[in-house]
């Protein structure tokens, strides 16, 4: 595959994120938004997603991953928004420094992050540190965009798998070779297979994996009970067709019907019996036998197998009424943590939401089509590369993703550490549920964990948030059955090899 390469001018890189993220909330490991179904139904249609060290040689990285290089800006295509005011630093003590970390996530995330760093500053290295948490739980990446157009950037950031890859090719995260292989601590063989991928491009870490792991079934218990139906096994994934037939069963109108039984009405649903999560359809390409992005650098979406694969799980709402679709809005909010969907795939990111919520619950494998197919990753703790104080930056990033840290992620049962040994010393340990959290564990397995450009070594080709703001509008007729998978799959297929070759979005 040739060299990727950016063309996006600084003004057209603001442009893209204040339309392109604005109104996501790009929570916790940046899953997808959650299925939409607040919104009164509409008419009814018929049923048809500080200072450095010195520079030492470059470490080799846990994984190595291709990267573009920087490109000279294009043409002004929008003007720039007025930033947005940043949380400014607690002034610091004499002789101290003062840093301001940039949050996201929901209120837990922000919690935890804080917990961090009064933990953090009872250490020796943060003695002589004072820190600011700025949570910013909405529209994070424009927010962090227009505070460093400002020009009153943050000195560290919890970011995303998928907009890490924008901030290295606008030179915005620092990389951190010199600081891993200068830092004593650091193991290699300390960590969770897997964690590094989503951080590393051309061979260069730009970020300290944190939070993350796998996306795994959960399912309410309560409602399992209450239809009778028998919970997924813990250790064997369920077929496609089985867990088609369990959301038939658990899926409920407001007169008590199922699908397919006489007078069913779609547009009134009291509970659903699944979310599959239409934001995670490379798991139905990858299930179906499928690729995403092939070794040569090509993006073969438009495959019978990937195809079928797609047309199924938006079957799965605009055909089969099992799941909550944009063709049939509801009047009220249907979701899993609600107590009114009884199956969701989501990540593991969501067990401290589902442990809020008022109905027991557990976990299971990822559901499997023609092969097991599953996904997960790690997003990071990054340096901003303008910041004046990187080595504090160093020592509070790498405490927060290192052993003492993970210790509190982990005990928070937000993510799957990445830590080994915490695996079973903390995330395994705790007696809160879901008591399957094995179930995140096994779906980590190289032998079926697949992610966007594996193959190439590069996630998403580098172009995580720009593959999505190409290919997800145009799955938008499909899941409401105005459209095909295979016509809708055919037309991205150019766009998406034009991305990778070129970094243009069309």
């Amino acid at each position: 595959m040739s060299t990727i390469k950016t063309v996006l001018g600084r003004r057209r890189f603001l442009g893209m994120v204040t339309t392109g993220l604005a109104g996501s909330a790009l929570l916790a490991g940046c899953a997808p938004a959650p299925t939409p179904t607040p919104v009164p139904a509409p008419k009814p249609a018929a049923p048809a997603a500080t200072a450095a060290p010195k520079p030492a040689a470059p470490a080799p990285a846990p994984t190595a991953t291709a990267a573009p290089k920087p490109a000279a800006p294009a043409p002004t295509v929008a003007p720039t928004p007025t930033p947005a005011p940043a949380a400014k630093p607690a002034p610091a003590a004499a002789g101290k420094v003062a840093i301001r970390h940039f949050a996201r996530g929901d209120q837990t995330y922000a919690d935890l992050q804080n917990a961090l760093k009064d933990a953090f500053l009872k250490t020796p290295e943060g003695k002589d540190v004072e820190i600011t948490v700025d949570h910013n739980p909405q529209d994070f990446y424009q927010k962090l965009t227009l505070q460093i157009a400002s020009g009153t950037p943050p000195d560290s950031v919890f970011e995303c798998d998928c907009t890490l890859g924008t901030s290295v090719r606008k030179k915005v995260a620092l990389q951190l070779d010199d600081f891993i292989k200068a830092e004593k601590r650091y193991n290699k063989d300390d960590y969770t297979d897997g964690v590094w991928y989503a951080s590393t491009y051309q061979g260069k870490i730009f970020g300290l994996p944190w939070d993350g792991g796998s996306v795994a079934l959960y399912y309410n218990k309560d409602l399992f009970d209450a239809a009778g139906v028998k919970y997924p096994d813990p250790k064997e994934p369920m077929s496609w067709n089985t867990i088609l037939e369990k959301a038939k069963q658990l899926t409920v109108d407001m007169n008590g019907k199922h699908p397919g039984e006489s007078g069913f009405d779609p547009r009134r649903i009291k509970q659903y019996g699944w979310d599959p999560a239409r934001g995670y359809w490379q798991i139905y390409m990858f299930g179906n036998g499928a690729e995403v992005i092939e070794k040569d650098g090509t993006v073969p979406i438009d495959s019978p197998e990937s195809a079928e694969g797609v047309q199924w799980l938006a079957d799965l709402g605009a055909k089969h009424f099992v799941a909550p679709s944009p063709e049939y809005q509801q009047s009220a909010p249907l979701n899993f943590m609600q107590g009114n969907i009884a199956m969701a795939q989501t990540g593991v990111w969501q067990i401290g939401n589902a442990n809020k919520s008022k109905f027991k619950y557990d976990v299971a494998p990822t559901a499997m089509g023609k092969k097991r197919a599953t996904i997960g990753w790690w997003s990071m703790m990054s340096i901003i590369a303008s910041t004046k104080f990187r080595d504090a930056c160093w020592n509070w990033t790498w405490y927060c993703t290192s052993e003492p840290g993970e210790r509190i992620s982990a005990a928070s049962g937000v993510a799957v550490p990445t830590i080994k040994k915490l695996l079973k010393d903390v995330f395994m340990a705790p007696d809160k549920p879901p008591s399957n959290r094995q179930a995140f564990i096994d779906d980590l397995d190289p032998r079926w964990h697949r992610s966007p450009g594996d193959k190439i070594g590069s996630y998403f080709g580098s172009y995580v948030q720009e593959f999505r703001q190409v290919l997800n509008p145009m799955l938008d007729p499909v899941w409401i059955g105005k459209k095909t998978a295979a016509q809708a799959l055919k037309e991205a297929r150019p766009k998406l090899e034009h991305l990778l070759k070129t970094g243009e979005v069309t």
